[in-house]
């Protein structure tokens, strides 16, 4: 009997021995190479904050920014070695100078385990990503956008009667710049009206059900990072099965009824576009327009630009709640524009040029998107430095780092609209404030959201005061979740302006 414990406990002992030595195996990976590196510790390497929600993944990046002095820097997520690049010029030459061995985001594609996601514009591998990117460029052509503008009123409409029902009340803004921008993303691709400031069920509980904060929700968007192997394990699909399915009826009925019409009836949207696609029977490196990547593609558009642009949103309503003068200084700026024009269109709106130094400014204090990830296909030496990159490995820019770096930004957790008016934009040091990435695969559709967000402050400022109340935390926290969300929301009061315009 004891002879058998005496068993068990060396084979635990050895197992216990084995299980160490296969997860930190590879912990001296920088250090051979001479690279700084975060310490790792056992199992969860270098990511451990991280994985237990105790810091945003953007923001634990920048804080190593500072703490490391050279041009990029190494962690490990588990037993993978990734590489933080920091210096500006490293940062042009991997995202544009030196794309062709970058183009691909570090993310994971499996299309047995989630179709969509794998065959969307943002997942899918180049060279297949160009080919696709070059189809669909016409749906965000700049003469399409400036279209949109008749589609726009029917959502301000619906932001103004959600705001007189809400006059004076604690309102959660996040939420409603989300019920906003869903609208508009569904309009401009789908041609319908979602109204989801009354039909909560429609597509925005799709959109909650794909970038919601939920523990599930949050730990799958973790593993598609930085835990591959959990996604292969297990099958997660990226996003959620059921709002998928949701989005895919929608598109299934419009898709139907423009076909019914023989293209008698065309919004020139998304769903018009997919449409000639697929007349065309186009197929490049074994892709072709079948009915679940033009699905593929409806996503995608839905689920990255509705969020994106909700945030953006939310975050600049905030600044312009707590710094009464430039929300004032707006105000005016927006008036004139109205009154010179007429009516808002597109190059009214593209004119006001301190609208624009705000939403900059708030894409800077805010980036949608904290970190930018890009994967090493073949081996590289980096220029100007002994190392040499292994292919496969995944590369880091955190846009948090740099849009918080007190040298490219003074006063980094001031909002400061005059950073980018005319004497000072050109000033900013090419890849330090990238809000929409940069290079080929930035983000393809800014010109769009830009104009969604743009708008939603026009209508509110010509018509509303913005003010902080006692539910408003300033500064933001941030949730640990990797898109920039806010912890608590974005509680705002909007009071009707005596001499609205």
């Amino acid at each position: 009997m004891v002879l058998i414990r005496i068993t068990y406990l060396l084979f635990a002992l050895i197992l216990t021995i084995l299980t160490y030595v296969y997860f930190t195996r590879n912990y001296n990976y920088w250090k051979k190479r001479r690279v700084p590196f975060i310490k790792p510790t056992f199992f969860f390497g270098s990511i451990l904050e991280i994985a237990f929600g105790r810091s945003h993944p953007g923001l634990f990046i920048a804080k190593h920014y500072w703490k490391f002095t050279g041009s990029y820097f190494g962690f490990f997520a588990f037993t993978k070695p990734y590489l933080v690049i920091t210096d500006p010029e490293l940062i042009k030459t991997v995202l544009i100078e030196d794309f062709n061995n970058f183009s691909n985001r570090y993310f994971h594609c499996d299309e047995k385990i989630d179709p969509v996601m794998s065959n969307g514009l943002f997942a899918i591998k180049n060279p297949t990503w160009r080919w696709l990117r070059t189809k669909l460029s016409p749906f965000l052509s700049l003469n399409k956008i400036k279209h949109m503008m008749a589609n726009i009123e029917e959502c301000d409409r619906n932001l103004h009667n959600y705001l007189e029902d809400n006059l004076g009340k604690n309102v959660e803004t996040k939420e409603m710049s989300a019920r906003y921008t869903t609208d508009a993303i569904v309009k401009y691709c789908f041609g319908i009206s979602a109204n989801s400031f009354i039909n909560e069920d429609g597509f925005r509980l799709a959109g909650k059900k794909m970038l919601g904060q939920s523990f599930g929700r949050s730990l799958i968007v973790f593993c598609y990072y930085y835990a591959t192997w959990i996604v292969k394990l297990f099958k997660f699909q990226f996003i959620e099965s059921s709002a998928v399915d949701f989005v895919r009826d929608a598109f299934e009925n419009a898709y139907c009824q423009r076909e019914a019409n023989n293209g008698k009836v065309k919004n020139n949207d998304l769903i018009d576009i997919l449409i000639d696609l697929k007349k065309q029977n186009l197929e490049f490196n074994g892709f072709t327009f079948s009915r679940e990547n033009l699905l593929a593609q409806a996503v995608t558009f839905f689920s990255s630009g509705f969020e994106a642009a909700a945030s953006t949103l939310a975050f600049a309503l905030h600044e312009l709640g707590v710094n009464q003068d430039i929300q004032e200084k707006l105000r005016n700026e927006i008036k004139t524009a109205v009154v010179t024009h007429d009516e808002l269109t597109f190059n009214a709106i593209h004119q006001m040029k301190y609208l624009q130094m705000c939403v900059s400014e708030t894409m800077r204090k805010y980036p949608a998107v904290s970190f930018i990830h890009r994967e090493c296909i073949d081996t590289y030496k980096v220029p100007g430095h002994e190392l040499t990159i292994e292919k496969g490995t995944p590369i880091i820019v955190g846009v948090y780092g740099l849009h918080y770096n007190k040298k490219y930004f003074p006063d980094p957790e001031k909002f400061d609209p005059k950073r980018f008016n005319a004497n000072n934009i050109h000033k900013i040091i090419n890849c330090t404030y990238l809000p929409f990435g940069d290079g080929p695969r930035s983000c393809v559709g800014q010109t769009l959201g830009l104009l969604i967000v743009k708008t939603a402050i026009i209508h509110i400022l010509r018509n509303y005061i913005i003010e902080k109340n006692s539910f408003t935390t300033e500064p933001i926290i941030l949730t640990p979740f990797p898109i920039i969300q806010s912890k608590g929301g974005v509680p705002l009061t909007f009071r009707r302006l005596e001499s609205a315009f």
